[in-house]
């Protein structure tokens, strides 16, 4: 999918000295606004005299330096002379040779158009015939009549860029009696298809074939070497999230096994050095058991009869408030056993 798609869309229908051309107007609406629905900037131009139609190729050729895809699609009159092809502006005349000064060369907007970077496309539904270029037989005599055969004459197409006239190099197309012409007719039935762009404009050749009755052939020129998607299929568009690298399994090494408590304490001897660094995958070493000193037993308070008598203190001897106690260096101990305490009306045993 390109970044950014200029297109040049013109179509010169009401001429004032040729035959009128009523389908260029609409084809040009309608290439247009399909271009638009496949992100196209369009520039579009219709009944375009000679000063709009070299406004509108500086605005696009300015558009395609910067662009990805450019796209050229010309309905109206055109002529070739001496190899070189020609576009009409409504306003053009043709009294002599001179007056091509006045129309556009299909060469220099192909030379705008290879501005784009991906992807260069050049249509023209142009080929019919018209009346002007007999007039310019008459002018420049049988001699060098033979140097203005109808239609267009064949250009090859540059790298990264297609070529579709919309009849055989050469020979004119019919403007139809439709909406559009059988060439624009089948353009846009395929343009917006999500497919590559070269089975795109192989099939607008075929629908053209068929529809005129094996009488009208595009002319097509590829020369493209990447598959190209003016509307991508589903799988190329979709913006989906990145998805996780999934995790080989077989490169993971497995947990160690848990190891078992030995029944029997080992000897000191058998106890190994201790172990190395450990790797990146190695697991922690686990703890025997049975190595470990159990705690030592929790240490219960004598029991009264087996608290030894206290040695008194001469020094300091001081008589618990109830007078059934006494206050020695190790505390407090009974000095009259069974005598009734006075503040708690109960035998004192500590007071």
């Amino acid at each position: 999918m390109a970044d950014k798609r200029v297109a040049l869309v013109i179509g010169n229908g009401a001429y004032t000295k040729a035959p009128r051309l009523p389908n260029p107007p609409r084809d040009a609406h309608d290439v247009a606004a399909a271009l638009k629905r496949i992100d196209f900037d369009v520039i579009r131009g219709t009944d375009l005299d000679r000063a709009g139609m070299q406004d509108a190729i500086v605005r696009f050729a300015r558009a395609a330096q910067s662009a990805d895809v450019g796209l050229l699609y010309y309905s109206g009159h055109a002529m070739q002379f001496k190899g070189v092809n020609y576009l009409m502006p409504i306003d053009a005349k043709l009294d002599d040779e001179a007056d091509l000064y006045r129309f556009t060369k299909v060469d220099d907007v192909l030379g705008y158009l290879q501005q784009a970077k991906a992807l260069k496309i050049l249509v023209l539904d142009s080929c019919r015939n018209n009346p002007l270029a007999e007039a310019l037989k008459r002018s420049i005599g049988l001699t060098r009549a033979a140097s203005l055969p109808r239609g267009l004459a064949r250009i090859e197409a540059p790298i990264g860029t297609i070529i579709s006239y919309a009849t055989q190099a050469g020979q004119t197309a019919v403007d139809g009696k439709g909406r559009n012409s059988p060439y624009t007719t089948a353009f846009l039935k395929h343009i917006e298809e999500s497919r590559e762009i070269g089975d795109i404009f192989r099939d607008i050749s075929a629908d053209v074939y068929r529809a005129t009755g094996q009488t009208q052939l595009p002319e097509l020129s590829l020369s493209i070497v990447d598959k190209f998607y003016l509307k991508g299929p589903a799988s190329v568009t979709a913006n989906l999230p990145p998805q996780p690298t999934p995790v080989d399994r077989s490169v993971v090494a497995p947990p160690l096994p848990r190891a078992r408590s030995p029944r029997a304490p080992p000897r000191a001897q058998e106890v190994g050095p201790a172990a190395g660094p450990a790797t990146a995958l190695s697991q922690p070493t686990p703890v025997d058991r049975s190595m470990v000193a159990p705690p030592l037993p929790r240490a219960r308070p004598p029991r009264a009869q087996e608290v030894a008598p206290a040695t008194v203190m001469k020094s300091a001897q001081l008589v618990s408030p109830c007078g059934g106690s006494r206050q020695t260096s190790r505390g407090w101990t009974r000095r009259n056993r069974g005598t009734p305490c006075s503040h708690r009306q109960r035998l004192c045993n500590s007071c």
